[in-house]
């Protein structure tokens, strides 16, 4: 009798590791989820930030849109040496200043590697 109970008392040992085993692999597939998650919350944050800036330093036009007494231009309201040293910092190679679609891609870089207060409209994209 007592080695019944024994291989019971295993049993249920083992059954308790296996049940252990479940909850640790839920756990960390709620942990990938929840980074995932963060990642995914970031990213938009990061995007908001940008049409916010896009918004007050443009309007969201671009061809002909001179700013900074003509020293800067287009949707994002780059200057010239500031775009070209963001190109070089952030090793993207081979963007036009005077694309649009290259100064939302170099902003939404320097938004999300901390050079977003070169914008005078940073501040107000993230106060809201």
């Amino acid at each position: 009798m007592s080695a019944m109970m024994a291989g019971i008392g295993v049993g249920a040992h083992n059954g308790r590791s296996s049940e252990r085993q479940t909850i640790a692999a839920e756990v960390l597939k709620l942990e990938a989820r929840a980074e995932s998650l963060e990642a995914a919350v970031n990213l938009l944050s990061i995007e908001k930030i940008v049409a916010d800036i896009i918004v007050c330093e443009s309007g969201g036009r671009h061809d002909g849109l001179w700013g900074d007494v003509g020293r800067s231009y287009g949707v994002a309201q780059f200057n010239e040496e500031t775009f070209y040293r963001f190109v070089k910092k952030s090793g993207a190679g081979k963007l036009d200043w005077k694309d649009r679609n290259d100064q939302i891609f170099l902003l939404r870089w320097a938004v999300s590697n901390g050079y977003g207060p070169s914008w005078s409209c940073y501040d107000k994209a993230t106060s809201g």
